[in-house]
Protein backbone atom coordinates (compact mmCIF):
# COMPACT_ATOMS: atom_id res chain seq x y z
CA UNK A 1 0.00 0.00 0.00
CA UNK A 2 1.26 3.35 -0.83
CA UNK A 3 1.91 5.79 2.00
CA UNK A 4 -0.81 8.42 2.64
CA UNK A 5 -0.12 11.80 0.82
CA UNK A 6 0.14 14.17 3.01
CA UNK A 7 -1.22 17.82 2.36
CA UNK A 8 1.55 20.60 1.53
CA UNK A 9 2.96 23.05 4.12
CA UNK A 10 2.19 26.29 4.73
CA UNK A 11 6.80 26.53 3.27
CA UNK A 12 5.72 24.14 0.56
CA UNK A 13 2.92 26.80 -0.70
CA UNK A 14 4.94 29.35 -0.22
CA UNK A 15 7.75 28.58 -1.80
CA UNK A 16 5.09 27.56 -4.60
CA UNK A 17 3.70 31.17 -4.84
CA UNK A 18 7.83 33.04 -4.84
CA UNK A 19 9.33 30.39 -7.40
CA UNK A 20 6.08 29.26 -9.64
CA UNK A 21 4.88 33.08 -10.90
CA UNK A 22 7.00 33.21 -14.52
CA UNK A 23 5.01 35.63 -16.23
CA UNK A 24 5.97 38.60 -14.43
CA UNK A 25 2.43 39.91 -13.61
CA UNK A 26 3.19 40.24 -9.97
CA UNK A 27 2.41 37.77 -6.55
CA UNK A 28 -0.74 38.64 -4.71
CA UNK A 29 -0.57 38.60 -1.30
CA UNK A 30 -2.59 40.20 1.81
CA UNK A 31 -3.13 43.71 1.52
CA UNK A 32 -5.89 45.10 3.77
CA UNK A 33 -4.50 48.76 3.96
CA UNK A 34 -4.05 48.64 0.34
CA UNK A 35 -0.58 50.49 0.84
CA UNK A 36 2.37 49.86 -1.55
CA UNK A 37 5.86 50.16 -0.64
CA UNK A 38 6.76 53.22 -0.69
CA UNK A 39 3.61 54.90 0.55
CA UNK A 40 3.77 57.28 3.42
CA UNK A 41 1.74 56.49 6.07
CA UNK A 42 0.47 58.93 8.89
CA UNK A 43 0.34 58.34 12.40
CA UNK A 44 -1.68 60.41 14.09
CA UNK A 45 -0.85 62.14 17.49
CA UNK A 46 -3.33 59.83 19.33
CA UNK A 47 -0.47 57.22 19.39
CA UNK A 48 1.83 58.57 21.21
CA UNK A 49 4.12 61.72 21.68
CA UNK A 50 7.22 59.93 20.86
CA UNK A 51 5.98 59.58 17.22
CA UNK A 52 5.60 63.05 16.67
CA UNK A 53 7.44 64.78 14.15
CA UNK A 54 7.94 61.58 12.38
CA UNK A 55 7.55 60.73 8.46
CA UNK A 56 6.77 57.37 8.11
CA UNK A 57 6.55 55.42 4.83
CA UNK A 58 6.20 51.42 4.19
CA UNK A 59 9.51 50.33 3.81
CA UNK A 60 8.44 46.43 3.59
CA UNK A 61 5.47 44.49 3.41
CA UNK A 62 4.70 41.30 5.04
CA UNK A 63 2.25 38.15 5.04
CA UNK A 64 1.94 36.62 7.57
CA UNK A 65 0.60 32.89 7.15
CA UNK A 66 0.41 30.54 10.25
CA UNK A 67 -1.94 26.92 10.69
CA UNK A 68 -3.68 26.83 13.60
CA UNK A 69 -5.36 23.03 13.65
CA UNK A 70 -6.05 22.83 9.82
CA UNK A 71 -7.34 26.37 9.74
CA UNK A 72 -5.24 28.99 7.87
CA UNK A 73 -5.04 32.25 9.55
CA UNK A 74 -3.21 35.34 7.28
CA UNK A 75 -2.46 38.76 9.05
CA UNK A 76 0.19 41.60 7.44
CA UNK A 77 3.01 44.09 8.75
CA UNK A 78 4.02 46.93 7.18
CA UNK A 79 6.90 47.64 8.19
CA UNK A 80 7.16 51.36 8.65
CA UNK A 81 10.53 53.59 8.75
CA UNK A 82 10.52 57.01 10.25
CA UNK A 83 12.34 59.99 9.66
CA UNK A 84 12.81 62.89 11.87
CA UNK A 85 11.42 65.92 10.14
CA UNK A 86 12.33 68.49 12.96
CA UNK A 87 16.23 66.86 13.44
CA UNK A 88 19.17 67.58 10.72
CA UNK A 89 20.49 64.07 11.44
CA UNK A 90 19.21 62.22 8.68
CA UNK A 91 19.84 58.77 10.89
CA UNK A 92 17.17 59.92 13.26
CA UNK A 93 14.72 57.15 12.11
CA UNK A 94 12.38 55.04 13.96
CA UNK A 95 11.59 51.64 13.27
CA UNK A 96 7.96 50.50 13.38
CA UNK A 97 5.29 48.42 12.40
CA UNK A 98 2.27 48.33 11.60
CA UNK A 99 0.11 45.20 11.91
CA UNK A 100 -3.10 44.32 10.56
CA UNK A 101 -5.19 41.43 11.67
CA UNK A 102 -8.46 40.21 10.65
CA UNK A 103 -11.21 40.26 13.34
CA UNK A 104 -14.64 38.01 13.28
CA UNK A 105 -16.54 40.74 12.06
CA UNK A 106 -14.98 40.44 8.85
CA UNK A 107 -13.21 43.84 9.12
CA UNK A 108 -9.66 43.82 10.78
CA UNK A 109 -7.87 45.32 13.67
CA UNK A 110 -4.23 47.02 13.57
CA UNK A 111 -1.51 47.50 16.10
CA UNK A 112 1.28 49.98 16.08
CA UNK A 113 4.52 48.17 17.21
CA UNK A 114 7.83 49.45 17.87
CA UNK A 115 11.13 47.51 17.94
CA UNK A 116 12.13 47.28 21.34
CA UNK A 117 15.41 45.03 20.83
CA UNK A 118 16.73 43.06 19.07
CA UNK A 119 20.01 40.46 18.91
CA UNK A 120 21.69 37.40 17.63
CA UNK A 121 20.37 34.40 18.77
CA UNK A 122 20.72 33.04 22.85
CA UNK A 123 19.91 29.71 24.06
CA UNK A 124 19.18 31.38 27.22
CA UNK A 125 16.39 34.04 26.13
CA UNK A 126 14.53 31.24 24.38
CA UNK A 127 14.59 29.30 26.98
CA UNK A 128 12.60 32.84 28.47
CA UNK A 129 10.00 32.24 25.96
CA UNK A 130 9.86 28.78 26.15
CA UNK A 131 9.30 29.09 29.95
CA UNK A 132 5.84 26.94 30.86
CA UNK A 133 4.83 29.59 33.46
CA UNK A 134 4.50 31.79 30.11
CA UNK A 135 4.90 35.11 31.26
CA UNK A 136 7.62 37.70 29.69
CA UNK A 137 9.07 40.18 31.94
CA UNK A 138 10.22 43.64 30.85
CA UNK A 139 12.37 45.88 32.91
CA UNK A 140 12.96 49.83 32.61
CA UNK A 141 16.55 51.08 32.22
CA UNK A 142 16.20 54.16 33.53
CA UNK A 143 13.82 53.00 36.59
CA UNK A 144 14.40 49.66 37.11
CA UNK A 145 10.55 49.45 37.08
CA UNK A 146 9.57 45.38 36.24
CA UNK A 147 6.28 44.79 33.85
CA UNK A 148 4.99 41.29 33.64
CA UNK A 149 3.51 40.32 30.44
CA UNK A 150 1.53 36.97 29.66
CA UNK A 151 0.86 34.59 26.67
CA UNK A 152 -2.25 36.07 24.90
CA UNK A 153 -4.90 33.29 25.49
CA UNK A 154 -3.30 31.58 27.64
CA UNK A 155 -1.30 29.82 25.21
CA UNK A 156 2.56 28.52 25.82
CA UNK A 157 3.18 27.02 22.41
CA UNK A 158 5.13 29.35 20.01
CA UNK A 159 3.27 30.17 16.45
CA UNK A 160 5.29 29.00 13.40
CA UNK A 161 4.63 31.69 10.21
CA UNK A 162 6.09 31.11 6.37
CA UNK A 163 6.11 34.95 5.90
CA UNK A 164 6.23 36.65 2.16
CA UNK A 165 8.80 39.63 2.25
CA UNK A 166 8.10 42.03 -0.11
CA UNK A 167 10.31 44.50 -1.06
CA UNK A 168 8.51 46.23 -4.44
CA UNK A 169 4.87 46.53 -5.35
CA UNK A 170 3.51 46.92 -8.35
CA UNK A 171 0.99 49.72 -9.13
CA UNK A 172 -1.77 47.81 -8.59
CA UNK A 173 -0.83 46.26 -5.25
CA UNK A 174 0.81 43.05 -5.99
CA UNK A 175 4.52 41.82 -4.95
CA UNK A 176 6.89 42.76 -7.91
CA UNK A 177 8.40 39.39 -9.92
CA UNK A 178 11.90 39.22 -8.26
CA UNK A 179 11.32 41.72 -5.49
CA UNK A 180 9.81 39.06 -2.80
CA UNK A 181 11.37 36.54 -0.70
CA UNK A 182 10.68 33.61 1.66
CA UNK A 183 11.17 33.81 5.65
CA UNK A 184 10.33 31.21 8.38
CA UNK A 185 8.98 32.90 11.84
CA UNK A 186 8.85 31.41 15.06
CA UNK A 187 7.10 33.70 17.28
CA UNK A 188 5.47 34.34 20.67
CA UNK A 189 2.78 36.85 21.26
CA UNK A 190 2.25 38.36 24.95
CA UNK A 191 -0.46 40.99 26.23
CA UNK A 192 -0.79 43.17 29.79
CA UNK A 193 -3.45 45.29 30.99
CA UNK A 194 -1.73 49.03 30.77
CA UNK A 195 -2.94 52.02 32.69
CA UNK A 196 -3.61 54.86 30.88
CA UNK A 197 -5.03 57.06 33.44
CA UNK A 198 -8.66 57.87 34.53
CA UNK A 199 -9.56 54.67 36.12
CA UNK A 200 -9.04 52.92 32.73
CA UNK A 201 -6.50 50.87 30.83
CA UNK A 202 -6.11 49.20 27.59
CA UNK A 203 -4.00 46.55 26.03
CA UNK A 204 -0.64 46.45 25.64
CA UNK A 205 1.31 44.07 23.20
CA UNK A 206 4.78 42.28 23.03
CA UNK A 207 5.57 40.14 19.99
CA UNK A 208 9.06 37.62 20.15
CA UNK A 209 10.21 36.83 16.54
CA UNK A 210 12.95 34.48 15.92
CA UNK A 211 14.12 33.62 12.17
CA UNK A 212 14.16 30.26 12.55
CA UNK A 213 17.09 29.63 9.80
CA UNK A 214 19.47 32.39 11.46
CA UNK A 215 18.51 32.58 14.71
CA UNK A 216 18.09 36.41 14.98
CA UNK A 217 15.59 37.67 17.49
CA UNK A 218 13.68 40.77 17.36
CA UNK A 219 11.38 42.20 20.25
CA UNK A 220 7.98 44.53 19.29
CA UNK A 221 5.97 46.15 21.67
CA UNK A 222 2.96 48.11 21.48
CA UNK A 223 -0.82 49.10 21.24
CA UNK A 224 -4.11 49.81 19.21
CA UNK A 225 -3.28 51.67 16.44
CA UNK A 226 -5.18 55.15 15.69
CA UNK A 227 -5.46 56.24 12.45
Amino acid sequence: MEPEKKGKTLWEMLLERVHGNTNGAGIAFANPLDLRVGSAVPIAFANGPEFTHYNFTAQEIREYNRRIGDQEFRFTDYILRGVNAKSPDADDTLAARLRVVPNQSGAHDSLLLRLYDEFEFAEDFLAVVKDTTGLFKVTDDATGAETTFARINDLRESYQAAVLVVSETTPDGKAATGKVAPAKIEYWDYWRDADIGGGKTAKEFIFVEMNSDTGWFQIWRGREFFS
